[in-house]
């Protein structure tokens, strides 16, 4: 139960009719992963004296269901009526799963980002630890021999999920797990059943396979010597870890210039001293070249990352925590493992938005990285060539120390940048070109001399509008306000929010007129576009529409190392942790595709985009070339990164968001209101503005808004949002604990509409 007896938000939780039979022997407070922002209180009964402990987990009634949770303190007496207290049903653990350190953590980030302690230990644990039994074997669903195009056919137009999901499955070719294809559709399992009713699919209980991750992978030697600047970044880190003081650096490296070998040294020594380390990587530069460094280097390494079966991650999250690999290289969540003695953290590309999770709870790894860091004694180094604008004010301001690498290893210059200003160059019959004439030269001229070229589009799909020339509507989403993007290879035209699919129609929606036309162009354009131009090239597109399984993206990258293709055509996940010395050629097909986003960040993503696409070419002996097209050549972002400006182009930036009161001058927390009907979002969003303004105007804080959010329909829900900002220095700590806790309880009393609270956030969507 609550402390005080009841659910905040309904009343009485427990019935009374169940009773402790015997005195407890003591009372547990167990934090459930609900949305509730209590703790609930148990009996512990005799029979389980001294098995239940802070930090095991035990199995409780809650209302009429059987849950999962983790008892955060036990305490001898209890103020409430205990005949209307529940007993613990059964400890799961023999001993503790979350030490103190993991339980603090925890209680501070649930505290900060506005969830529950339940939640936030939710996301502490392996999926496998958050219920009863089965941990070994999990649900696979795979097409029956012969199942075909007469089946697509047949459920084309009356079951489109179903129609989505069989045609996935025979892309794939093979059985996948049942969880990962549903998540990937955005899909629940009723698909999945009458697929196996109709015969067409098979779903079954396996034994999890291993992950692809952990096989042998290509070996790299370890650098004879350093460079000099790397020598100096390396002492400084080893001084502070020998010392055994926290510290938080951050580590600014130009492309090439060799942070992951000062990530190396700087473990290397920690696990001389005992100690273990965690490194964070972006989910999209997890790749078999990315962990092979660790592998290498250290023998067992523990992955941890989103496309791991639960089976997969309990067995790597069990390793970190006995010690026996004591080195953890993931994505988000690793920030959690159970490493022992903590001596070193190390976050990669630090600025890469997708170390903030984007559902509840709404925590930033990096974020969080650094208060794991403080508690624990540990090193926090924080690696980027174009840091986010909040570390490096950080650094610039004294509370992280800077650490910088101005050249590269091999000792070449950064690739000549060029920029072709797109409004120049001809349309085609079919509109704005894809291609500049100066990419098309140069592409020809990288292929005669046997070299490699990457082209940069983030935009998957053919074309991402479907525009009527006679009333001038475009196609839009029933239940998403977003325009649906054509694909080309599938033949239908997609949300990319909602995955909901139809078939391109034949005349608009809206005024029926026959002149649809496709505007714009995705990666699948730029691939078709390109093998019509270079019919000889041999040519690969890397987007999550090729990129079914982890397997098809190593297969394609191996091919790549091994100079079986020219040209590699991707979006965002060819743009880290790649490294082939033969890319002499980057073309950034349209460099301002992000740049007109409603998101104050535009600009500085923009630029650390186009930094990072920058750097896979002339990695090797010969000198690298990147074009960058675009229709703004005059926007500073883009001019800035065509000089390899990081400092001039973040004093400008930051002198901006100084005047309009936005990060790094000042903390934001983000409100969605989201509700099936409208006016009860519109007025719920109205309410918090007003209630959230008297709060917190006398700390200083400004609320903006409310509105509607950009992406102002969602699945068939409207959503309108507000923006509070709050000093960045001085009263912001009670500025902020007043404006959650005002949120907090708003949350509770608006059952109805659904309102998420995003502390720091970083998408505006």
């Amino acid at each position: 139960m609550a402390d005080d007896g009841t659910d905040p938000a309904r009343g009485l939780l427990f019935p009374a009719a169940e009773k402790v039979q015997t005195p407890p022997s003591a009372y547990a407070r167990v934090a459930l992963n609900r949305p509730l922002r209590c703790e609930f209180t148990y009996a512990v009964p005799q029979a389980l004296a001294g098995a239940v402990r802070p930090g095991v987990r035990v199995a409780v009634p809650f209302g009429s269901r059987r849950l999962i949770g983790v008892v955060v303190a036990l305490e001898e007496e209890c103020d409430l009526d205990g005949r209307r207290l529940r007993a613990v049903g059964d400890v799961l653990d023999p001993e503790p799963i979350v030490d103190a350190g993991l339980l603090e953590l925890s209680r501070w980030f649930a505290d900060y980002y506005a969830c529950s302690w339940g939640q936030a230990l939710a996301a502490v644990l392996p999926g496998s630890l958050k219920r009863e039994g089965g941990r070994r074997r999990v649900r696979v669903v795979g097409v029956v021999e012969g199942v075909g195009e007469a089946e697509l056919a047949e459920v084309a137009d009356r079951y489109p999920k179903q129609h989505r999901l069989l045609r996935t499955l025979l892309e794939i070719g093979e059985p996948i797990e049942v969880r990962a294809v549903t998540r990937r559709l955005k899909i629940s399992e009723h698909p999945c059943r009458s697929l196996e009713r109709r015969g067409w699919v098979t779903i079954e209980r396996v034994v999890s396979a291993p992950d692809p991750l952990l096989s042998p992978g290509p070996r790299r030697k370890k650098p004879e010597s350093l460079t000099g600047e790397q020598e100096v970044a390396v002492g400084a880190l080893v001084g502070r870890l020998e010392a055994a003081e926290y510290g938080t650096y951050l580590l600014q490296g130009v492309t090439g210039s060799g942070k992951t070998e000062v990530y190396l040294r700087v473990i290397e020594r920690a696990l001389e001293l005992g100690r273990g380390a965690i490194v964070l990587v972006p989910e999209i530069a997890l790749t078999p070249q990315t962990v092979s460094w660790f592998r290498s280097r250290f023998g067992e390494v523990a992955i941890l990352h989103s496309g791991m079966t639960d089976a997969q991650r309990l067995d790597m999250w069990t390793k970190a925590r006995s010690g026996q690999a004591r080195v953890v290289v993931g994505a988000r969540s690793a920030i959690f493992a159970p490493v022992p003695d903590l001596g070193v953290i190390v976050v990669d590309e630090e600025h890469e938005p997708s170390f903030k999770q984007e559902s509840a709870p709404r925590y930033h790894a990096r974020d969080v990285a650094v208060v794991r860091a403080r508690s624990a004694g540990a090193l926090c180094v924080l690696g980027s060539a174009t840091p986010s604008l909040e570390s490096w004010s950080n650094a610039r301001e004294g509370r992280y120390e800077r650490l910088a690498l101005t050249e590269r290893v091999s000792g070449r210059s950064m690739p000549a940048i060029e920029i072709v200003d797109m409004r120049r160059e001809k349309p085609d019959r079919t509109g704005p070109k894809l291609f500049s004439r100066r990419l098309r030269t140069l592409l020809e001229e990288t292929l005669e001399r046997g070299k490699q070229a990457i082209l940069f589009l983030n935009r998957r799909g053919f074309a991402p509008v479907l525009w009527c020339r006679e009333c001038n509507e475009s196609v839009r989403c029933r239940q998403c306000d977003v325009t649906l993007t054509f694909h080309r290879r599938i033949g239908r035209a997609v949300c990319h929010c909602c995955c909901e699919e139809v078939a391109p129609p034949k005349a608009c929606p809206a005024c029926t007129a026959p002149a649809l036309h496709y505007l714009g162009g995705g990666s699948e354009r730029v691939e078709s576009a390109l093998a019509a131009f270079l019919p000889k090239a041999r040519l690969a597109r890397m987007d999550s529409d090729t990129m079914l399984r982890r397997e098809d993206y190593e297969r394609t990258l191996e091919a790549f190392g091994k100079g079986e293709l020219d040209v590699l055509v991707g979006t965002q996940m060819i743009a880290k942790g790649l490294d082939f010395p033969d890319v002499v050629l980057v073309g950034i097909v349209a460099a301002d595709s992000a740049l007109h986003l409603p998101d104050f960040r535009a600009a500085e993503r923009t630029y650390q985009l186009l930094a990072q696409v920058s750097g896979r070419a002339g990695r090797g002996a010969d000198e690298g070339r990147i074009v960058v097209q675009t229709s703004t050549p005059d926007h500073p972002a883009i001019q800035r990164a065509a000089r390899n400006d990081y400092e001039g182009f973040c004093d400008q930036e930051a002198a901006l968001r100084g005047e309009l009161g936005y990060p790094p001058h000042a903390r934001l927390i983000r409100v969605v209101f989201e509700d099936e009907d409208g006016a009860r979002a519109g007025e719920a969003a109205g309410r918090c503005a007003a209630g959230l303004s008297a709060c917190t105007q006398a700390h200083g804080g400004t609320v903006l808004g409310p509105a509607p959010a950009p992406i102002a329909m969602l699945r068939g829900r409207h959503r309108r949002h507000l923006l509070l900002k709050l000093p960045a220095r001085g009263s912001d700590a009670d500025a902020a604990a007043t404006a959650r806790g005002f949120l907090i309880r708003f949350a509770l009393e608006s059952p109805r509409t659904r309102v998420l609270i995003d502390v720091d956030p970083v998408s505006m969507l």
